[in-house]
């Protein structure tokens, strides 16, 4: 059975890290290493980074397998990260890629059985 307060952990540990990696692009874009290193933003980072690892040890201290963590997360990840580029970026996708994403989803499912 699943237990769905473990999925929303590894959700949104998946999200903590998936936004962290945009703000970083986006001070990244705006000038030199050290510039996007030491930008206030630096701060939310480094939390959302460290919120990821506390969900990790919370459904790792429940005996989830580390391969099901692993994809999981890694499917929320590559989704946020798609809509972070979207709606930050203007970046686009292919038909292609949405048919991919709802694969991952399927995967999503069939991993959670």
């Amino acid at each position: 059975m699943v237990n769905y307060v473990h999925v929303g952990a590894i959700i949104l540990a998946g999200i903590a890290v998936a936004v962290a990696d945009a703000i970083i692009k986006k001070t990244a874009v705006s000038g030199s290493f050290w510039m996007a290193f030491k930008s206030p933003w630096m701060i939310a980072i480094l939390l959302l980074y460290l919120a990821q690892i506390v969900f990790f040890v919370y459904v790792f201290m429940n005996d989830w397998d580390l391969g099901i963590v692993g994809n999981l997360q890694m499917v929320f990840y590559s989704i946020t990260v798609i809509l972070a580029g979207f709606l930050m970026f203007g970046e686009n996708l292919t038909i292609v890629q949405f048919i991919g994403i709802g694969f991952a989803l399927v995967g999503v499912i069939l991993m959670n059985t």
